[in-house]
C-alpha cells in the first residue's frame, strides 16, 4: 500500500481547515453564531461531525481561529487606506467612521462579533480581543501625536484607550440595532467621531 506523503496530508488538512472556515463565514452570516450547530457546520464543509474535532474544540474555538486569520489584515488594510498626510484629527475620524461601518454591516466580523462575543467562553474573548492589536496600536498612534502636537489633551493612554473604543462600539451598536442601519450610518458615524473628537480635544 503506498505510503501518504506528509506534505499531502498537511494540504488535505489545510483544505479541511478552510472549509471548516468558508462554512462557518456562511452560515454565521446566513443563520447567526448562535443559531448554528456544530453539525451544520460539518455537513456544509463536507466532513463527519467527529472530525470537526480534530481541528476545533468546539464553536467557540472556531470563531475565534476564524477571527484571528481574517481580521488582523482586515484592519491592517483599513489601516493603510488613510493617507498619513492627513492631519491627525482627520486620521482619527476617518478610522473612526470606518470602524463604525465596519462593524456595522460585516455580518460576521463585524455584527456577530459585537452581538454575540458577550455569549462566548472567556478564552474565546481574550483570542478576539488580541487580534485587535494592530487597530489599537494604529488608534494609540495616532492619539500619543496628536497629544505631542497639541490636538488632543493628554490623559492616561489605558483611560484614552478605553474612551475611543467605548465610543466607536457604542456608534457601532446603536446602528447594528438600528431598523435602517444604512440610512442612519452617516449620520451615527460623523456624530461618533465629531463626539470623540470634541472629547479628546485641547483644552488649551
Amino acid at each position: 500500500m503506498p505510503r501518504i506523503s506528509a506534505a499531502l496530508i498537511d494540504e488535505h488538512r489545510e483544505a479541511t481547515r478552510r472549509a471548516l472556515f468558508d462554512a462557518a463565514l456562511d452560515l454565521f452570516a446566513r443563520q447567526g453564531y448562535v443559531e448554528t450547530t456544530l453539525g451544520a457546520l460539518a455537513d456544509h464543509a463536507g466532513i463527519g461531525r467527529t472530525t470537526f474535532y480534530d481541528y476545533f474544540t468546539d464553536k467557540d474555538d472556531l470563531l475565534a481561529s476564524l477571527v484571528e486569520e481574517y481580521l488582523p489584515a482586515v484592519f491592517e488594510s483599513m489601516i493603510e487606506e488613510i493617507p498619513r498626510s492627513l492631519p491627525l484629527r482627520d486620521q482619527l475620524a476617518t478610522l473612526v467612521v470606518s470602524m463604525v461601518e465596519f462593524v456595522a454591516s460585516d455580518p460576521v466580523f463585524g455584527v456577530i462579533l459585537h452581538r454575540d462575543v458577550p455569549r462566548i467562553g472567556p478564552d474565546a474573548q481574550r483570542r478576539i480581543a488580541a487580534a485587535h492589536q494592530n487597530l489599537i496600536t494604529e488608534f494609540a498612534r495616532i492619539y500619543r501625536e496628536g497629544v505631542e502636537a497639541s490636538d488632543f489633551r493628554r490623559m492616561p493612554y489605558d483611560l484614552a484607550g478605553r474612551f475611543v473604543l467605548d465610543v466607536v462600539m457604542s456608534g457601532a451598536r446603536t446602528l447594528i440595532r438600528s431598523g435602517e442601519p444604512k440610512q442612519r450610518f452617516e449620520e451615527v458615524a460623523e456624530e461618533t467621531a465629531r463626539f470623540l473628537l470634541g472629547g479628546l480635544g485641547s483644552q488649551d
